[in-house]
């Protein structure tokens, strides 16, 4: 659907994955989920995404390998990272990579879509 913020979550959680996933559908943005480092590859290759939010800690690859590949595939994109653990050197080397912002779990869902929302100008429906 043109138009709308097309958004990548990206965590091994599908527990997660479903949560963000439905919150941001109903806030009006175009969401895909996935699980692991190598299927987030897979998906920045095939479309841009306007907003990605990348785990730390990923099976196959983990957030700061897929960071490097954003950064190849799509020099471009807007990416943040989120963890529930305090992973400084991780974090860092994602943010030397162009991660935007953390989001420490649990999420503080109005701030994580007040930043998708920001990355276009967009407002997020109430």
């Amino acid at each position: 659907m043109s138009g709308e913020t097309s958004v990548l979550v990206v965590d091994d959680s599908q527990g997660i994955c479903q949560t963000m996933y439905m919150i941001l559908k109903m806030k009006g943005f175009d969401v895909e989920c996935v699980y692991d480092g190598p299927s987030a590859v897979d998906k920045i290759k095939e479309r841009p995404y306007d907003v990605i939010l990348l785990d730390i800690r990923l099976p196959g690859m983990d957030g700061v390998e897929v960071s490097k590949h954003i950064k190849e595939i799509r020099p471009g994109a807007r990416f943040a990272v989120m963890t529930a653990y305090a992973l400084a050197e991780k974090v860092g080397q994602a943010m030397s990579l162009g991660a935007e912002r953390v989001f420490y779990k649990p999420l503080d869902m109005d701030e994580l879509i007040g930043y998708i929302a920001d990355r276009n100008g967009a407002e997020p429906d109430p």
